[in-house]
Formats: C-alpha cells, sequence, structure tokens
C-alpha cells in the first residue's frame, strides 16, 4: 500500500499480490477496504500532528543546574524557559543546546551565578552577581531562551485580568452578540513594546551586555584583628608574641596599623651565669592587596615596623638595662578565610629586616644578645569586618 497525501484515493487490490479470491475472503477484504477509506484521513491528521509535535520539541535544551537548596529548583527555571518560548523546552533526541548552570553564596551574602551554554561546537561561559538566586535563576531562564530563539525577549508571562479574574484568552463581562466580531474579541492581545521586558543578556555570540557583569561598589569596611605570633630571630630564642591590629579595607586594599608584644627572654653570657633579659616591643604600618577567591583572600603586603628593644641585667654585681631603637621594613603576605561576612581567620608571614642590630653587652664580661639580620614572623589569629 502507497502513502498517499491527505484527501487522495487509498487503492487496494488483494488480487495483486494474492491472486484470485473466493467469495467469502472477496466480501471479507471489501469491508477492510472499505474501514480503510473512512480511517485514512484521521490517520493522515495524526501524523500531520504527531510531526508538529516533533518539531516543536527539537528545539530543547538539555540543563545542568546547580543550586542551593533554598534557590529555585531545575523544573522552575525549565518552566520558566518555556514561558519565554512559548512553548515546550523538552529535548526530543539530541538538544539543541546544553547548559549548565552553578549558583553559589559569596561571602558577601550575595549570589553568584556561572552559566555555561553550548550551542553546536560553539561554547559560551558568563558569570552575573545578583543580591537573591530567584534574580539569578530568571536571568538564566532568559539567556538560556534567548540562545534557542532570539525573539523569546519579546514574550511575557500570560496573567489573569486583575479586575476581572479572567484568563488569557477567556471573554468576561461583554455579551458576544452586542454587535463586535467574535473572531476579533477572542483573539489573544499581541504583545507591545511595553509588555515585553527588558534583555537582561544577548544570545551567545552577541556583544555581552553590562548586566552580564555589574560592577560592585568599592567596599569600604573597617577591621580588627587579633593574633599569636611567633619570631624566629629577633630574640635570643624562638619567641611567643601577641599582636593587635587595627584597619581600613578599601575594595582590596588593606591598611592596618599594629602593635607586638614579645616578652623577656633570658640571654647568658658565653661559659657564665651572668646575662640579661631581653624584650621587644613594636608598633607598625601595614599594606597589603587581597585577590579574592570565593572565601578566601591571598596578596602581598609591604610594612615596616618601629620599636624598642630593651635588655635588663641579671647575675652580675651591679645590675643594669640599656633600650636600642628597632626598626624594621619588612615583606609579606597574608591570608584569610571566611567564616561568615564579618569573621575571618588571618595568617600573616612577614620577614623583617632590622635597619640596626645593637649589641648588648655586660661591661666587662661579654655580649648577651645581638638580633639576626633578618628574622621569620608569622601569625595567626581572628579579624572582625564592620559594618
Amino acid at each position: 500500500m502507497g502513502a498517499k497525501e491527505p484527501g487522495a484515493t487509498v487503492a487496494l487490490d488483494p488480487r495483486d499480490v494474492m491472486g484470485p479470491l473466493d467469495p467469502h475472503r472477496r466480501d471479507f477484504l471489501a469491508a477492510a477496504k472499505a474501514i480503510l477509506l473512512l480511517a485514512a484521513p484521521a490517520f493522515v491528521a495524526a501524523a500531520g500532528d504527531a510531526r508538529a509535535d516533533i518539531a516543536v520539541s527539537a528545539g530543547g535544551v538539555e540543563l545542568d543546574w546547580i543550586a542551593p537548596g533554598e534557590c529555585a529548583d531545575r523544573g522552575r527555571v525549565l518552566a520558566e524557559i518555556e514561558q519565554r518560548l512559548g512553548r515546550s523546552s523538552a529535548a526530543n533526541g539530541e538538544p539543541s543546546l546544553k547548559a549548565r548552570a552553578v549558583v553559589s553564596r559569596n561571602e558577601r551574602g550575595s549570589w553568584d551565578l556561572r552559566l555555561t551554554t553550548t550551542l553546536g561546537e560553539t561554547t559560551h561561559s558568563r558569570e552575573l552577581h545578583g543580591e537573591t538566586c530567584a534574580e539569578l535563576a530568571d536571568a538564566a531562564a532568559l539567556i538560556i531562551a534567548l540562545a534557542i530563539d532570539p525573539d523569546a525577549a519579546s514574550r511575557s508571562t500570560p496573567t489573569a485580568d486583575p479586575d476581572t479574574g479572567a484568563g488569557p484568552g477567556e471573554l468576561s463581562g461583554a455579551d458576544p452578540g452586542a454587535g463586535a466580531d467574535p473572531e476579533v474579541d477572542a483573539a489573544p492581545d499581541a504583545p507591545t513594546a511595553a509588555d515585553a521586558p527588558p534583555a537582561v543578556s544577548p544570545p551567545p555570540g552577541a556583544s555581552a551586555a553590562p548586566a552580564q557583569h555589574p560592577s560592585r561598589p568599592l567596599e569600604l569596611r573597617g577591621t580588627l584583628r587579633a593574633s599569636g605570633v611567633l619570631d624566629t630571630a629577633s630574640l635570643p630564642a624562638v619567641a611567643p608574641g601577641a599582636a593587635i591590629a587595627a584597619g581600613v579595607l578599601i575594595g582590596a586594599v588593606r591598611a592596618e596599623l599594629s602593635g607586638t608584644y614579645f616578652g623577656a627572654q633570658q640571654a647568658f653570657v658565653e661559659r657564665t651565669t651572668m646575662g640579661g633579659d631581653v624584650q621587644l616591643i613594636t608598633g607598625g604600618l601595614r599594606l597589603c592587596y587581597a585577590m579574592r577567591y570565593r572565601a578566601f583572600e591571598l596578596g602581598p603586603c609591604a610594612g615596616i615596623e618601629v620599636g624598642v628593644m630593651s635588655a635588663a641585667s641579671f647575675g652580675a654585681a651591679s645590675p643594669g638595662s640599656n633600650r636600642a631603637l628597632w626598626v624594621a621594613p619588612h615583606p609579606g603576605a597574608l591570608a584569610s578565610f571566611a567564616l561568615s561576612d564579618q569573621i575571618r581567620v588571618p595568617l600573616a608571614i612577614d620577614v623583617p629586616f632590622p635597619v640596626t642590630r645593637d649589641r648588648f653587652v655586660l661591661v666587662g664580661i661579654g655580649a648577651v644578645h645581638r638580633s639576626a639580620a633578618a628574622t621569620l614572623r608569622a601569625s595567626l589569629g581572628v579579624e572582625v569586618r564592620f559594618p
């Protein structure tokens, strides 16, 4: 049996393939022929409808949506895409577009979205930032819809009439026989420029809109940090200490003032029981530049500290004490991890180079202590940022 166009006569002659038939078989096949003739238009129409469904579904999207539980789920994003497209976004066979979206909360409490779309052999990635996860979900849906159909931005989501409660395509409160053309009245309103929402992002391949990469306002915050410190060579032995610092953050730049205290350590004159208790107190200025990645910050620093190193003798017949000026520039690095938007755990590494290295001696007995040419200093603590 050959396939025919809708409405054409279907020819069926069993003798072409089966040879002469007896009368009973001939009557049976004649009845079957009549049934096929009556059902043919319905089968052809159904086949046409099936092809239409396939054509609509062929322009689908395969979406990989990764987001915290408090955000919109994959189903909501797909539903938004379908509303923009005016049809199903489900892929039938190989999808025309593949998308992967990863949503996460940043240390400021706002949200970040990394969206990667693949259309054919072309892949585009973009990063979006928003105050809420819902904003990013809507933006991702619009970007994906635009990638499939550039006219998707002109389609608005239909809503019910607030006065009449009638949904789109429904008539309420009007008499259909009052002189109006039913065909015109029943037609849904055509979208206008006023109804169309503003485009959030152009489709892949077009120039990036400023809304895709909104510039963050310049951050201005205060900081207060308390740390435990370990110094390797400023004093006679490895010395523990304590530091406190207060500063200001202007964007990625940090400026802070600090104070550090190392308790007294004993140093003996060689081959004697006499010596001195040596301690160091400093105040300093530090500048850092912080590069950020999610909850981490890491960057170089430079600073200078000024203080006093003092020593008081013991074991000598005539006890005494003395002081020396301490000046040491220091390069270094500062890293921190955010426990919350306001609380961080900072780790600082510095290498002070004393400008002067005074020698402490017991007169007539011998040298007590002299600092090394350079020392390694590390600190770990807790930092509070405000507001």
